[in-house]
């Protein structure tokens, strides 16, 4: 944020921060503030000294969360010129055999490469991150690097640095920590950067760098330096792991080690990794650092040192406690002092610094405290880490919190005109909000009010909260003082791209061979199901070719020119068991291609007849955006991203136009659906009608209409809730209300449909988790679409709805794209353990959060929930299931969603989209039970607010895993990255078949045609049906003798050649040619001969197939073109043709022969064809 934000402090305050920076450049050791209770008031005093003194300050905070809230209040008040960073500690037990989030990881190591740097203001800290042992800065700066063009850095150096930094290998990269190499050129990209770079070296020299575009893989511009900061911080090679299990053994020799240390050894002795090897490395690669080593010349500001001592001294007991336990239980784990400082090495490392101690209620209180710990003697013993009776310097500063409002705007002027009255200035008032539309609003209705505030008095910026001055007369509010809470779905989307790009639909879908390997199927348009072998170099025609060597039945081979490559695809479908091999030159593919082809007909005849219906009837259209749709939509505190932009504009196109909406968005859990549907209603009720969110269950109800009060609490709008949290009078109220038309928005469950409720200007209707309605519902729902604009959200759609979309059968828009701050969830397959679960659940409950366990067996719900209360007896249980009667399962819910309860034990019954913030644990018992598309849903019930989650998914002996399970679970793991739930669903549709869209069953279809083929297959039928002008399917052969293959020199691994002539083969426009030739260039460097010749070849034989051209053949002086009987040509431009090129000749059978003068034969047919085009 540009420039600092300080309130305008009177002389009386300045007296006491002059006071306090005096003491800190007289080098007092220990000063005491007191009377400071709310952060954002802390964090304004610490900005302000800050810019006084020139110092960097270290705040070490309670927790985690308070860290965050920290950062958030200080990056606000030192603008963008000073760094605030901030070190998060590992939250995972070190004794529970798992790996701490990657995110945290990721964190740390940015966290401790950035202190490097001289512009440091802040470092922002928990008090579990001082005792967390970690590595030197020299071995920090050691494991990032900084490249300079024309510098010397060899390329193998570094791979080895990246590797060994954590980062990871993908083809091409799309994400920070990525990496991707091609000869001398290698892409990276570095967590603290925008956007990735491109190095390219001459030998050992960098040759040039640039940044690229991650969306388009196209240069941006040349920069001179680069910096790479590791993901990791501590770097573990291959050869570390296999010491480490020679190690192992020898320290953990006792017999009633073996198993558990079997279970790590295997991996490591291969080089492997292995969860939970972040707190085992140290035994060969010692922690040897400590956070104190990267601060060293800092002052540390202490917030509530009592209640840092006393968290330091649990995390003390906890984990000698827990270390004790694992040993005794037979597992392996080092001693806390090789991965923590103990109390006498953290007490003499805080000696060495100067400190601030921000203490709410004085020392006084904090000398009474410190005799009661000395006095009981069952106490954990007390660390005295920052005694009271130590001489220190009092500062004493007081503080309030403003009150908070609701909504309740004339008591807000009120406040503000008492305020006035009392002889003080506006001056003193100032607003925070978060939005510049929300700056405007604000501003909007004070002046409605006559009470208007300076333009500078409304600030856009982010703080904890509101905090008054009193003795200055300062006071700062924040939007959720005025107008409440934010709501916490709004709260999911933030930018993350700057390219708005438009995917094709199916790209999310369709395999491009990226990870095809020998062995895999593959389906030949005209042959059928084969097997793929090998790429093949064979000489022919004089020049080396390269072949994809495919195997069919009885063991026959075909190769088929790596030109021709859209012939091909991935086999894929429902089947775990593998395809019978096609037979060559045997009619049966035929007559499976026919078959499914016939029972496409009957089924897109079915779909478009409702189709049809829907385009002949006339809904109401909307007018353009109204100004207060601006202010509402500038109102959103976070950007929109690419996806959420395109969904919003898709939305309200269909909105504005006569023909009823009928849309569906998919979006994986808290992407933002929720805002695109508030815009939509807002846009409806702009326009005087009535909008109608319908959701599956009561508490999303009630959750929705929280969310939807909070954000239109500016506007004049009226939102109402039906459902049974409501009295019979309440409902009975609300639906004669919604019936005079006085309610806007109506939020409830399946009740909105009952007879008694009318809605006489509806006009739009929201389904959200459209999956879980019945059929009864359903069709009365498609009463309502031939009518009325209706929006339906989901975020794993059921595999019809999403078949149907992709087919244009109902319009559907996309939002894959992560909220930057959201991170992903920490999926983790575990073997079900007490010890697993104990920890798991500790973790959660230490950081006052809440846990699922889902046991999906009603008749054991009990017993599962009593082995949870025996493990962690402290811990709150509720059970949850759908036998229970609907008031008893909504109180348990009602009483988990406000904290009244720390564990739910449920039935996969929370799948139904609700959101509580506070969950972020989520433990599903018998994981390899569930289908994909259910294991999805149930992991994002957590990870919904911008905290670290986990999902540990508990299953049986790996060894009794099915196949299909095995692939399920892999699939979740792999795709725990955001916006998987898109692609998941597409597996979904492959692992269990599409089935009939409409019923019936396709699956049969689908699994003998592969799901590539039959996804195509369908949608030409469909645009046939439709009477789209399409093509007709030709074949065109061409043979010119050219060498159109890719060098091993220029792409060398053969999964990335492969992608390539599957890519250029599969093109179906010269824009997206032209695309294709650009970002090969930019990333593997100047295009050789061969490769050009491969987009020549490419761009022929589409113009042969669009002219209708049967063949085009090298001869011994020239190009031989063979016109099929409905070829495009003009005849009198063929025959100006002839008499303008000597030496050609067009004989009675369709022949068009020309002469090649030393030309290339490509560019000579292609001409030819232009020339003669019809």
């Amino acid at each position: 944020m540009p420039g600092k934000r300080f309130l305008r402090i009177p002389v009386f305050m300045a007296d006491q921060l002059d006071e306090l920076q005096r003491q800190i450049e007289r080098g007092s050791r220990v000063i005491n503030l007191s009377g400071v209770t709310s952060a954002a008031a802390k964090a304004s005093v610490l900005a302000r000294l800050r810019s006084a003194t020139g110092r960097v300050f270290a705040v070490v905070t309670n927790s985690n969360s308070d860290m965050e809230s920290w950062l958030g209040d200080l990056s606000y008040f030192c603008g963008a010129d000073v760094k605030v960073i901030s070190l998060p500690s590992f939250e995972a037990d070190p004794y529970s055999g798992t790996s701490p989030h990657a995110e945290t990881q990721e964190r740390r190591a940015l966290a401790l490469w950035q202190m490097r740097e001289q512009n440091t203001g802040f470092i922002v800290l928990p008090a579990r991150s001082l005792i967390q042992r970690t590595v030197t800065p020299k071995a920090i700066a050691g494991m990032g690097c900084v490249l300079r063009r024309d510098a010397d850095f060899p390329p193998e150096t570094l791979i080895e640095t990246l590797f060994a930094g954590g980062y990871v290998r993908e083809e091409p990269l799309f994400g920070p920590g990525q990496f991707s190499v091609r000869g001398g050129i290698i892409d990276v990209w570095s967590p603290d950067a925008d956007a990735p770079a491109r190095i390219e070296f001459f030998g050992d020299t960098v040759d040039s760098i640039r940044n690229f575009d991650a969306d388009t893989q196209l240069s941006i511009g040349q920069i001179k330096e680069v910096a790479i900061a590791p993901m990791r911080e501590a770097a573990v090679t291959p050869q570390d792991l296999i010491d480490w299990a020679f190690f192992a053994r020898e320290r953990f020799s006792d017999d009633k080690y073996f198993r558990n240390l079997k279970d790590r050894t295997d991996f490591a002795a291969e080089g492997e990794t292995f969860s939970g090897r972040e707190f085992l490395m140290p035994l060969v690669k010692p922690l040897d650092g400590t956070v104190f080593d990267h601060l060293p010349d800092c002052i540390l500001v202490i917030d509530e040192p009592s209640l840092i001592e006393l968290t330091l001294s649990e995390i003390y007991d906890h984990v000698n406690l827990n270390y004790v336990a694992t040993h005794e239980s037979g597992d392996i784990g080092l001693e806390p002092s090789e991965l923590f400082l103990n109390a006498d090495e953290l007490r003499s490392r805080l000696e060495r610094h100067a400190r601030i101690e921000l203490r709410a209620l004085g020392r006084t209180a904090a000398v009474i405290d410190e005799e009661f710990a000395v006095g009981e003697a069952d106490a954990s013993k007390p660390l005295f880490l920052f005694p009271s009776v130590e001489k220190a310097v009092e500062i004493e500063l007081i503080s309030r919190t403003t009150r908070r409002f609701h909504g309740d705007i004339p008591a807000f002027v009120g406040q503000l005109t008492l305020a006035n009255g009392k002889g003080s200035t506006n001056k003193a008032t100032e607003i925070v909000v978060l939005t510049p539309g929300m700056a405007e609003r604000v501003r909007e209705i004070l002046y409605e009010y006559n009470s208007p505030l300076p333009p500078d008095a409304i600030r856009v910026g982010r703080i904890s909260g509101g905090y008054e001055l009193p003795a200055f007369g300062t006071v700062t509010y924040t939007e959720s003082d005025i107008f409440g809470e934010i709501a916490g779905d709004a709260a999911s989307a933030a930018v993350t791209k700057s390219s708005a790009s438009r995917k094709s639909r199916l790209g999310a879908f369709i395999s491009d061979f990226r990870d095809l390997k020998a062995g895999d199927y593959v389906v030949h348009i005209d042959h059928g199901i084969g097997r793929f072998e090998s790429l093949q170099t064979i000489s022919s025609q004089g020049s080396e070719r390269e072949f994809m060597l495919l195997i069919y039945g009885d063991n026959t081979k075909l190769f088929v020119p790596v030109e021709r490559m859209d012939l091909v695809s991935r086999y894929s479908s429902g089947e775990a068991t593998s395809p019978t091999l096609d037979r060559l030159g045997g009619i049966g593919w035929q007559k499976t291609k026919a078959k499914a082809k016939r029972a496409m007909r009957d089924m897109a005849d079915e779909l478009l007849k409702l189709y049809a219906e829907r385009k002949l009837v006339r809904g109401h259209a909307f007018p353009p955006d109204a100004p207060w749709q601006h202010e509402f939509e500038d109102a959103f505190p976070y950007d929109l991203t690419v996806d959420q932009a395109s969904a919003i504009a898709d939305v309200k196109g269909d909105m504005e136009s006569e023909m009823p909406m009928d849309r569906l968005i998919i979006g994986d859990v808290g992407y933002g659906k929720t805002e695109v549907a508030m815009r939509a209603a807002f846009k409806a009720v702009m326009d005087g009608k009535q909008a109608a969110v319908l959701t599956p269950t009561t508490v999303l109800a009630y959750q929705h209409f929280e969310t939807f009060k909070k954000r239109f609490a500016a506007f004049p709008i009226k939102v109402e809730l039906l459902s049974r949290f409501r009295s019979g009078k309440d409902q009975k109220a609300v639906a004669e209300l919604a019936g005079k038309g006085e309610v806007d928005v109506v939020i409830g469950t399946h009740r909105l449909l009952s007879n008694d409720v009318q809605l006489p200007k509806l006009g739009l209707v929201i389904v959200d988790e459209e999956q879980r309605f019945g059929v009864g519902h359903k069709e009365k729902l498609k009463q309502l679409k031939k009518k009325v604009d209706v929006l339906t959200l989901s975020a794993t759609p059921i595999p019809r709805t999403l078949n149907m979309s992709l087919l244009g059968m109902r319009d559907m828009s996309v939002i894959e794209t992560p909220p930057r701050d959201r991170l992903a969830i920490n999926t983790q397959v575990v073997q079900f353990s007490e010890g697993v679960i104990r920890s798991a659940i500790e973790l959660e409950l230490a950081r006052n959060g809440q846990v699922f366990f889902i046991h999906n067996r009603v008749e054991s719900i009990e017993a599962v929930a009593a082995l949870i209360k025996k493990i962690v007896p402290s811990a709150r249980v509720a059970i949850g299931h759908g036998q229970m009667n609907e008031k008893e399962m909504e109180d348990a819910m009602l009483d988990f969603i406000d904290y009244k309860y720390d564990i739910l034990v449920a039935t996969t019954i929370i799948e139904n989209g609700i959101d509580i913030p506070r969950a972020n644990t989520i433990i599903i018992n018998r994981a390899d039970n569930y289908g994909l598309s259910q294991l999805y849903q149930l992991r994002g019930r957590v990870g919904r607010s911008n905290r670290r989650a986990y999902a540990y998914l508990l299953i049986p002996s790996e060894l009794e895993l099915t196949p299909i399970a095995r692939r399920r679970l892999a699939a979740i793991r792999e795709f725990s990255d955001l916006g998987a739930g898109f692609r998941l669903a597409a597996l979904d549709l492959e692992l269990r078949g599409a089935g009939n869209i409409l019923g019936g069953q396709q699956s049969g279809h689908l699994d003998a045609l592969g799901f590539d083929l039959y996804t195509k297959m369908l949608e030409r039928t469909i645009a046939e049906i439709r009477g789209d002008d399409i093509a007709d399917e030709t074949n065109v052969s061409i043979n010119l003798g050219v060498d159109v293959s890719i060098p091993k020199d220029y792409i060398y691994e053969t999964s990335q050649r492969l992608r390539t002539y599957k890519r250029i083969s599969s093109a179906e426009s010269e824009d997206e040619i032209g695309r294709i030739h650009l970002e090969i260039e930019d990333r593997y460097g100047r295009i050789p001969r061969s490769v050009e010749n491969l987009f020549a070849y490419a761009r022929l034989r589409k113009l042969s197939e669009q002219m209708a051209i049967v063949s085009v053949d090298r001869t011994a002086d020239g190009v031989a073109i063979k016109l099929g009987g409905t070829a495009k040509i003009a005849p009198e431009r063929l025959l100006l043709f002839i008499d303008e090129n000597e030496g050609s000749s067009f004989s009675p059978s369709g022949i068009l022969r020309v002469t090649v003068k030393n030309a290339d034969p490509i560019e000579t047919a292609r001409k030819t064809l232009e020339s003669v085009r019809g």
